[in-house]
């Protein structure tokens, strides 16, 4: 893989196709219009070509946790981006691939009449496979661009230990990244081409019929609450920005209210960027203390688990743990479990603990666990599995088949953060070793947690969010 930039990456050997019709951006995980660096060097490249750039998004019924919530969020985005190309002079070409029967190969299609193609710098899930793969069968130039946080992932050299050695490189380089984005505009308009490909065009009251027609998994619904699309991404970011951050460093674990920014799910499938969002907060009326919170963890926090799943491969199991870590599971591998439950009373919420209980059903129900008590659910799971290794599996499984933010940098770095991943030893306790020890009991004191389950209990009936801050009687 040749870097040519800090944000692109030549995937193979091969050279620009004379006499082409179009450069193709395939577009997997920054499923936007704008903020999109991969977009604006699709859009160059067209530009010093002298050609037209086709956008390409595909959706196919077979990735890994694929289910009705899923393929209805980001169906819920399309149209949309159709739209936005369109005025912008560019052709978008979705294509949803229901099942078996389905034509398949599109990208290699498409790829046939392609100057050369660009694809999303993705270091996660099925993305890094899918570039290796058409990088191999393409007979033009491949590249990948990066435009998954505010800073390159390649300004980091190798992966960081954990906040702290990461923090103060951030911020050596941040004031270079975090500026406005400058949109790049194509010259050659053709919002017409028509490519060898299917092109999947419905409406919105359409959406649920289709994904009932997709051979995915129909027993994970639609969210009730979260909508997907940059318009309704860009809706929370100013309800989030008006009224919930200037009270975020003091309502962000509060659970039973709606004090968090809630935006993991639009950052997850690249509705909105993180650079809009973290700009959006340095120029909003709230507090200093307020914004340094949010920007914490939208810059610090969320760069470090990119730059975790770029360096290392092992990523998606304990072996990316840090030695202490493995050391003290190695320890407590024969200590006696209090409570063991199947994966199946685990999904279904049906354990001894009300407040666990809560946070599995809030995930279930919405697509969506607050991130304070992420942090408690994932740390019950290690206590009440057999071995380390059932309670991982138990947590990706989890957190990726119901959680509209799972399959994530952000994912895998907070399940193992409750193995101890980007954190430190602590008092050694029986099955927990030296990791970090949370109960339910001290956790729940710290918010309103009664109140936090009945909003859950009442979710079946009356889905909605808690409410907000300013709403409350809080402050």
């Amino acid at each position: 893989m040749e870097q040519l930039t800090e944000r692109v990456s030549k995937l193979n050997d091969k050279e620009i196709r004379k006499g082409a019709d179009y450069v193709l951006y395939w577009m997997q995980m920054y499923k936007r219009a704008d903020h999109n660096h991969a977009l604006n060097f699709a859009i160059e490249k067209a530009n010093e070509l002298g050609l037209p750039l086709l956008v390409y998004e595909g959706l196919k019924y077979y990735y890994p946790w694929a289910s009705d919530r899923l393929h209805t969020f980001i169906l819920e985005g399309v149209n949309e981006k159709r739209d936005a190309f369109r005025d912008r002079g560019i052709s978008y070409v979705f294509y949803l691939q229901k099942d078996s029967d389905s034509p398949k190969q599109t990208v290699k299609a498409l790829a046939r009449d392609a100057a050369l193609i660009v694809t999303d710098d993705y270091p996660c899930f099925i993305i890094p496979s899918h570039n290796g793969a058409i990088a191999e069968k393409a007979e033009v130039p491949v590249f990948a661009v990066d435009s998954n946080g505010i800073i390159p992932m390649s300004v980091f050299e190798k992966e960081e230990y954990a906040a702290y050695t990461i923090r103060p490189k951030i911020k050596r380089v941040l004031d270079r990244y975090f500026v406005p984005f400058e949109e790049a505009e194509i010259r050659t308009k053709d919002p017409d081409i028509n490519p060898d490909c299917p092109d999947t065009v419905f409406s919105a009251d359409e959406i649920a019929n289709l994904v009932s027609k997709c051979d995915v998994d129909h027993s994970v619904a639609p969210s009730p609450i979260y909508k997907g699309g940059t318009a309704n991404a860009r809706i929370r970011l100013a309800k989030f920005v008006d009224e919930i951050l200037p009270h975020y460093h003091e309502t962000r674990n509060k659970c039973e209210k709606d004090g968090s920014s809630r935006l993991s799910a639009y950052l997850h499938f690249g509705f909105i960027s993180s650079l809009e969002a973290a700009l959006a907060t340095k120029e909003a009326d709230a507090p200093e203390e307020a914004k340094e919170a949010f920007l914490e963890e939208l810059i610090v926090r969320r760069e470090l688990s990119f730059n975790f799943t770029r360096f290392n491969p092992k990523y998606d199991s304990l072996e990316s743990l840090p030695d202490w870590a493995r050391e003290t599971m190695r320890e407590h591998v024969d200590d006696k479990r209090e409570y063991i439950y199947s994966l199946e009373e685990l999904e279904a919420g049906e354990t001894h603990d009300e407040l666990w209980n809560a946070a599995q059903r809030e995930m279930v129900l919405t697509g969506e666990m607050h991130n304070y008590i992420r942090m408690l659910w994932g740390k019950n799971v290690i206590a009440w599995s057999e071995t380390y290794e059932q309670a991982f599996a138990v947590l990706e499984h989890l957190n990726n088949k119901y959680c509209l933010d799972g399959r994530d940098p952000n994912s895998y770095a907070g399940i193992l953060w409750c193995f101890g991943k980007h954190d430190r030893p602590w008092f050694e306790r029986p099955v927990f070793g030296k990791m970090r020890y949370m109960t339910s009991g001290s956790t729940g004191k710290k918010f309103g947690s009664a109140k936090y389950i009945e909003w859950t209990k009442s979710l079946e009936e009356d889905p909605g969010l808690p409410e907000t801050p300013r709403q409350s009687s809080l402050f």
